[in-house]
Formats: structure tokens, sequence, C-alpha cells
């Protein structure tokens, strides 16, 4: 890799950082009930929007940032294993709640997809 593909990679990085602390520091300052995550996600979708593309850089670090995905769950797991006395005293309902979630979740993406296949006309053959 070349130091100018370095330089615009780590640039963009830079952009997905920058989009996620303005959406913290919006969600801090108006004391929104929402994550500052999710807005920091929304600006990044207006940007993208308005740029009508994605840029070469972004599109290659969200690429890398993907396929090692499961290096962030590396935190998650070292925090349960700190845990692990009190997720051992209260697994059952630990379990259950994960269950029932899942399952709510299920029934909501299946209601969310019957209802925009309506709106959008579309129906099981249809590709």
């Amino acid at each position: 890799m070349d130091r100018r593909r370095i330089i615009s990679c780590a640039a963009a990085f830079l952009a997905l950082v920058a989009c996620n602390e303005a959406g913290n520091f919006i969600a801090y300052a108006l004391h929104l009930p929402v994550p500052g995550t999710v807005i920091g996600l929304l600006i990044l979708l207006g940007l993208l929007l308005a740029l009508r593309r994605a840029p070469e850089a972004l599109r290659d670090t969200a690429v890398f940032l993907l396929g090692h995905l499961n290096l962030f769950y590396i935190p998650a797991g070292v925090g349960v294993m700190a845990y692990v006395a009190l997720v051992r005293q209260d697994l059952w309902p630990i379990v259950i709640v994960l269950f029932v979630s899942t399952f709510l979740a299920t029934i909501a993406a299946a209601l969310a997809f019957q209802w925009t296949a309506k709106l959008t006309g579309r129906t099981e053959g249809d590709r």
C-alpha cells in the first residue's frame, strides 16, 4: 500500500470517527433519548446522500472494518469474563430475555418486511 492510499484511508477513518463524535455531542447537548452513535450514522448517511456516492477510501475503510468486525466483540467478552460470577447468578433471566427478545425481533423484522412489500407493491415471486 502506498503512502497516499494509507493517508486517504486514515482520513476516511477520521471522517467515520468525526461523524460518531458529532452524533455523541448532539445527543449529549440536546439531551436526546437517541444514542449518539445512531445520530452519527444519520449524519454519515446524509453526507453520503449529498455526495451521491461513497468515496473509494471510505468504501475501502468500511470493507476493512466489516471484515474484522469480530475484533470489536473482544471488549464485550472481556467485560463478561470480569463479571462472570454476576452472570452465573442471573443466568436464567439472561437466557430467557435473550430468547424472548430474539423472538420479538424476528417477528418485528417479518412484519416490517411485509409492510415494506405492501408499500412497494412487491410479492414473493418478484425480484
